[in-house]
């Protein structure tokens, strides 16, 4: 693995505690795609024993964040080109203008605010050049207009893709050029749902979802 460091673990640790701290790596980009995943050497770095790391590795391939490779190493997961086109564009952006096109009407000024005040964060966060915060905050401003959704069957897709856009919105936000123009661009949404007209909010999502800046690294 690279010079990242896991850090010491009580003995009593759940899987779950492990899962997250690796979760956290990958996600903060201190664990690159492609990288592998030593069962042996993460547990001497959390002075544990396998068990439980290789339980969470486990969890972590349910999630999407890491590849097990039977009889082989396990790796951090990459996201290619064909998978973020033809899967998980497509299906985030009928998500998002199914959960909209459904719960216009109930998006009040209390919603409308809890947006703007991620948009906020997004600003500081965009200043400090923490990329990490910025996808988390990303991520949540469109989870904000998905879980408003009654639909838990909308809410189960949504958990299942998740985290492969945490993959990919980390890989490409780095090659952002300006990354004011990731709360400038969701100023443009926010501003699209003020008016309640589908046909505009439509239009300014299908731009920020299929625009090019998506695929940047590729």
């Amino acid at each position: 693995m690279s010079k990242f460091q896991f850090k010491s673990q009580e003995n009593l640790s759940l899987r779950q505690k492990v899962a997250a701290d690796i979760r956290e790596a990958i996600i903060q980009g201190s664990l690159k795609p492609g990288e592998k995943l030593k069962e042996q050497e993460i547990s001497e770095q959390m002075g544990i024993s396998r068990g439980p790391i290789r339980e969470a590795l486990r969890d972590l391939e349910a999630m999407g964040l890491v590849t097990c490779l039977p009889y082989k190493e396990t790796v951090v997961a990459d996201v290619k080109r064909e998978e973020i086109v033809d899967l998980l564009i497509p299906i985030r952006l009928r998500l998002e203008l199914y959960s909209i096109k459904y719960n216009l009407d109930k998006y009040d000024a209390v919603f409308i605010d809890s947006l703007n005040e991620t948009i906020v964060r997004m600003d500081r966060l965009a200043a400090d050049n923490d990329i990490a915060g910025l996808v988390e905050e990303d991520i949540l401003f469109h989870e904000r207009i998905l879980l408003w959704t009654e639909s838990t069957y909308t809410q189960q897709i949504w958990s299942g893709i998740v985290n492969r856009l945490r993959l990919h919105f980390m890989k490409n936000t780095l090659h952002f050029p300006d990354l004011s123009r990731v709360p400038s661009d969701h100023r443009t949404l926010v501003d699209a749902l003020v008016t309640k007209d589908l046909g505009v909010i439509t239009s300014a999502w299908e731009k920020h979802i299929e625009d090019d800046d998506c695929l940047l690294y590729l």
